[in-house]
């Protein structure tokens, strides 16, 4: 369960000593990429295309979304798409060598594609959204994107391959938008903060939501869940009224409150949400901004499959949430949203 007393980071540190100990032998073997000069606005979202190809988009100034694109040495640059979004996009693979970003506009879902390529034309899907949406594979080729509504349900849309489908309301008591992932096992789980700042968790598995779980804790914020790469397994994480960042892991098979590990502390004292994303099966390599309360460097936390590895500095001050992607070959890909409202990009370990 998230702790729900505060502790400065000291104390934080001591009672959780080995998570939050900053390791300076893996700073070396990050190195940051520069995305261009362009500035965005809020929260970047990134998704693997294929090893060495990672995009990103972002909402610009301007109410666009612009989209950019990581060949695994450098960005090729920012350009906005067609069309006006009010939210920060959501992008995924789509598992068939695609990626899709989407962002809600106007209360409608502004979706595009790269096919390792080119971007399609943005395409408008009806509906009624009152959050920005989140996206994720559901089988290969087709992809799943679920928002809040305005009276704080869900509303989601599954693209099957050839069209999406009309918005469709799942009742529930949010009080954020919706983090969804793939599980890798033919599932896509997602979670949202409700009353009394406890987590939501639902499971949409052979055409069907499974029923929402009530996961406990005492989050400051919207979760983020990340895949496990491992047959039916996914993380989610959350900032605790203490500022630190909480994992809960589910285990994979029935869904059920038991089969989830319940929160655990990774230490510090964060700024927002980490992201995390799969290096590769049955691990995790997260990136959030700020180990303490005037800090605002990028660090990063490995769990290799057996335990977390600690906090480790990388620098390059960023706000709001950064958003991590894999590459292939153990290493990851984080956009960083900068102080000034430019983009850069952690590559590592």
């Amino acid at each position: 369960m998230i702790m729900e007393i505060r502790m400065n980071k000291t104390l934080a540190c001591l009672f959780l000593f080995s998570t939050c100990f900053l390791s300076a032998s893996a700073f070396a073997t990050w190195h940051f990429v520069s995305t261009g000069t362009t500035t965005g606005v809020g929260n970047p979202s990134c998704a693997a295309v294929a090893a060495d190809s990672v995009v990103c988009a972002v909402q610009s100034s301007k109410n666009t979304m612009m989209v950019n694109h990581f060949n695994g040495t450098a960005w090729s640059k920012w350009t906005a798409l067609a069309g006006t979004v009010n939210s920060d996009p959501s992008c995924t693979s789509d598992g068939a060598g695609n990626v899709f970003c989407a962002a809600a506009s106007a209360g409608n879902l502004l979706v595009t594609m790269f096919d390792g390529t080119a971007w399609s034309t943005p395409a408008t899907v009806n509906g009624a959204l009152y959050s920005g949406p989140s996206c994720a594979e559901y089988l290969a080729g087709q992809v799943l994107c679920v928002a809040r509504s305005v009276k704080g349900a869900l509303t989601w849309s599954l693209y099957n391959g050839k069209s999406w489908s009309a918005f469709k309301t799942l009742a529930t008591t949010a009080l954020s938008g919706a983090s969804c992932t793939t599980d890798d096992n033919n599932g896509v789980i997602c979670a949202v903060m409700t009353t009394g700042y406890a987590t939501l968790a639902n499971r949409f598995a052979a055409g069907k939501w499974e029923g929402f779980l009530n996961l406990g804790g005492t989050a400051a914020g919207a979760p983020n869940c990340a895949s496990f790469d491992s047959s039916g397994q996914v993380v989610c994480y959350a900032e605790g009224d203490t500022s630190g960042i909480y994992e809960n892991h589910f285990l994979g098979g029935t869904w059920a409150v038991a089969n989830w590990t319940g929160y655990e502390g990774l230490g510090g004292e964060e700024n927002e949400n980490a992201s995390c994303t799969a290096p590769a099966a049955g691990q995790q390599i997260c990136g959030v901004y700020g180990i303490g309360s005037d800090d605002d460097a990028f660090y990063s936390n490995t769990y290799n499959g057996t335990g977390w590895l600690g906090w480790t500095k990388i620098g390059s001050a960023g706000i709001g949430v950064p958003s991590c992607a894999p590459l292939g070959g153990g290493e990851i890909a984080c956009a960083i949203m900068g102080l000034n409202n430019e983009l850069t990009s952690a590559v590592g370990p």
